[in-house]
């Protein structure tokens, strides 16, 4: 093996990282390399306390006072607020100075409720932190208390949840309230054991609640632990494998285990993988552990010995690892990627006018849960508008929330013609409202197709056609379930709260008010 090229730039992307014709830089080592010795532990503990007293954010679920100012290192340049594509795009090499915060700004223990550290816990996975700021405290605001949260409605719950995603989050955290009032007489338990019994809550957010909110001796792992370790300990393996997850426990186990302070340890932890040791940048020169970790440290050498005693490094994917590259950003393997499915969907989106007078009183009802507009410019133009909303079913994506009637046509990535979708559309309408296009023909103004718009999830695309069916008043409609299907007004869907996904379709519906169609049945016609 030829020995390794010195790295040309010392902060590379991580998608530069990877090259079919790479050459493999390992070293012979084994399962213990990874392992920390008790001098490491005990200089790790002490300088990430340190810097984490002196350099950590901001954050309303840590006690602090606003204003709230994110650092970390993937909100540099980002201008989109919230994209995951902009999340995941290319950066350049950015040297982004953290603001340090005084040690006065420390929290004392107890001024953050054990709930409130369980709600910030699981608003945070899969989400940015600047993104959850502002949900956290209007959370809190509405629901400061397990006992209120348990008590609150699902609709109310969604209501104040709309927009943030993983909406099965939302629901487990409804559920676990419940619980803790049924089991626990309102009080969270401070065991990592007692706290597993809750529904979601799993090992990470059982850990984070123990050391964070009762001062436990209880690890955490997340992404950002587990990069973080990757790094301080050389492991080239995928994120996600069992092994990489197993020696990441075991590893904050024993930074954890005589911490004086372990509830600051783990926030530390994963605030250094949130602000420093990125995904995409790692910020080598600021970090506090750069003389204690190997990925910073090692020398690639020639060797002709054998690597392969190590269990944990995954040597089956050689390619991608990159000679000429930084060797911190080898440190874990990006992780693979399962493939996402596609969904081609019609969608039906059913609304009359109603009377001024009726919609000022559901307006006025609908007012006693007051949160953030969904669209002041949106809610304006569709003021006196009601649509016909679905209710999606337990044990499926979204479950619980609304949405406008909708058909899976296939699993391709294009919009079938609008006929098709048309004639399936009617063949639901019949089936679920007991509704034919020779029913209220009287009543019915203009069937307009709004074209496609396409809605990406983790896992799943949704390719989307749009289609608008508009009635001058209130259609007879078979409605047999009433927790399934109904009427609801702007205000309604914001007191409900609703997806991303349909707040995307009544903006292409507010941009079609107005335009004429060419698709229009009047009652002159009369059309049988």
């Amino acid at each position: 093996m030829p020995k390794s090229v010195k790295s040309e730039c010392s902060e590379p992307d991580i998608e530069d990282c990877v090259s079919p014709g790479a050459t493999f830089c390992i070293f012979p080592h084994s399962d213990e390399y990874h392992q920390f010795t008790a001098s490491e532990v005990c200089a790790i503990r002490e300088k990430l306390v340190k810097w984490f007293h002196s350099h950590r954010r901001n954050l309303p679920w840590r006690g602090d006072p606003p204003p709230y100012k994110t650092t970390a290192a993937h909100t540099a340049n980002d201008n989109t607020k919230g994209s995951i594509q902009s999340y995941f795009q290319k950066d350049p090499c950015v040297n982004v100075k953290l603001e340090p915060i005084v040690d006065e700004a420390i929290v004392a223990s107890g001024s953050v409720s054990p709930y409130e550290t369980w709600v910030s816990e699981i608003m945070l996975q899969q989400t940015r932190v600047d993104t959850v700021i502002d949900y956290f405290t209007r959370w809190i605001g509405r629901f400061p208390t397990i006992a209120q949260l348990a008590s609150a409605s699902e609709e109310e719950v969604n209501s104040m949840w709309a927009g943030l995603g993983y909406y099965r989050r939302a629901r487990m955290l409804h559920a676990g309230a419940k619980y803790v009032m049924e089991k626990y007489d309102g009080e969270l338990p401070s065991s990592v054991e007692a706290l597993l019994t809750i529904p979601g809550i799993g090992r990470y957010t059982a850990g984070a609640i123990a050391s964070i909110a009762f001062d436990k001796k209880e690890p955490l792992v997340d992404g950002n632990v587990i990069r973080v370790m990757a790094r301080l300990r050389a492991v080239g393996a995928d994120p996600k494998n069992k092994k990489m997850i197993d020696l990441s426990w075991k590893l904050a186990k024993d930074l954890v285990q005589s911490c004086d302070s372990p509830g600051n340890l783990n926030q530390a932890l994963m605030e250094l993988g949130a602000t420093i040791c990125g995904v995409q940048v790692a910020r080598c020169t600021g970090c506090p552990l750069k003389n204690e970790c190997l990925a910073y440290a090692r020398k690639r050498e020639d060797s002709s010995l054998d690597a392969h005693s190590c269990t944990i490094c995954d040597l089956t994917r050689h390619q991608e690892w990159d000679c000429k590259s930084s060797n911190v950003l080898h440190y874990p393997l990006k992780p693979r990627k399962n493939a996402s499915r596609n969904e081609e969907l019609c969608i039906a989106v059913l609304s009359f006018v109603e009377l001024k007078e009726k919609q000022q009183k559901s307006s006025e009802s609908s007012d006693t849960n007051k949160v953030a507009s969904t669209d002041p410019i949106l809610e304006s133009k569709l003021l006196n508008w009601k649509f016909l909303m679905s209710k999606r079913p337990k044990g499926v994506l979204l479950a619980g929330q609304w949405e406008f009637i909708n058909m899976k046509m296939g699993d391709g990535t294009s919009v079938p013609p609008y006929k098709t979708r048309q004639d399936r559309i009617d063949e639901e309408l019949c089936s679920t409202l007991k509704w034919t296009s020779h029913v209220d023909n009287r009543l019915k103004l203009q069937r307009r197709d709004l074209g496609s718009l396409t809605h990406v999830f983790s896992h799943v695309k949704h390719y989307m056609g749009i289609e608008h069916i508009q009635f001058s008043a209130k259609p007879s409609f078979h409605l047999d379930d009433k927790n399934r299907l109904r009427w609801m007004t702007i205000q309604d869907m914001r007191s409900f709260g609703i997806t991303t996904g349909v707040m995307k379709i009544l903006k292409l519906v507010s941009k079609s008010v107005g335009k004429k169609s060419s698709t229009i049945l009047k009652r002159k016609r009369g059309i049988p």
